[in-house]
């Protein structure tokens, strides 16, 4: 494993090289990302994202799983500090939606994706569910101690990868009823809503990968994916 250095100042040079998307809530031409120019701070755009239950579809669940490619110089590492989602959310008295969000640098994924929060050796998942009577635009927030985050791995590659997963979902609880729910990256207007995520970089010494640790932090061995479920970009 690469010997991490202190937190550093940002390297020149940071843009992003590409983007990759599966899932039924980003189809081509809905999703754009963008870097500040500190490359400090990142904003992934879903325009049309939306899970809206029925009578006929009391649950409707929709993901959208992406991976971010950067493009970094050799000996630089990152971690991501903290993130903000937005949307707006309607669920009536009797419904529910949902709200999930994972990122990760090798595509890892915990063994519940249920309501909570919790942290994995190579990953970060955060959950927000919401009951009905509910009505109002939503704003979760997601900090981590970039002491104890994920680092992405330290090698001579230029090309680093952060996966993001997100997914809505929209339930009816009383399937006799005419409920209806609906959960969506747009606000109420209609304006999109970013994802933004909060970054911090450090240099490293490149060795054979892996995901670099703070010094003195032992990972263990975390929470494995469930089995199948790897990363399925290639």
């Amino acid at each position: 494993m690469s010997a991490p250095a202190a937190l550093a100042q940002t390297p020149p040079g940071i843009r992003i090289h590409s983007i990759q998307a599966i899932g039924t809530g980003c189809p081509a031409g809905t999703y754009n990302a963008t870097i500040s120019p500190d490359a400090q701070t990142f904003s992934l755009l879903l325009d049309n994202f939306i899970a809206e239950s029925t009578m006929q579809r009391p649950i409707v669940r929709l993901n959208c799983e992406l991976k971010v490619n950067f493009q970094v110089p050799a000996g630089w590492t990152f971690a991501v500090t903290s993130a903000d989602y937005r949307g707006f959310a309607y669920a009536e008295a009797g419904t529910m939606v949902t709200h999930q969000a994972l990122y990760s640098f090798d595509g890892s994924k915990p063994r519940n994706e249920r309501p909570g929060y919790e942290n994995g050796g190579t990953y970060n998942f955060r959950a927000q569910e919401f009951r009905g009577p509910y009505n109002d635009t939503y704003y979760i927030r997601h900090q981590v101690d970039s002491r104890v985050a994920p680092w992405a791995a330290c090698n001579a590659n230029s090309i680093q990868s952060l996966y993001i997963t997100t997914y809505l979902m929209a339930r009816n609880l009383n399937l006799s009823s005419l409920l209806t729910a609906q959960i969506t990256l747009d606000s109420i207007d209609g304006q999109v809503q970013s994802q933004r995520y909060q970054l911090a970089w450090k240099t490293c010494r490149p060795s054979n990968g892996g995901v670099n640790q703070p010094p003195g932090r032992d990972p263990g061995p975390g929470r494995p994916n469930n089995p199948g479920r790897p990363p399925r970009f290639p």
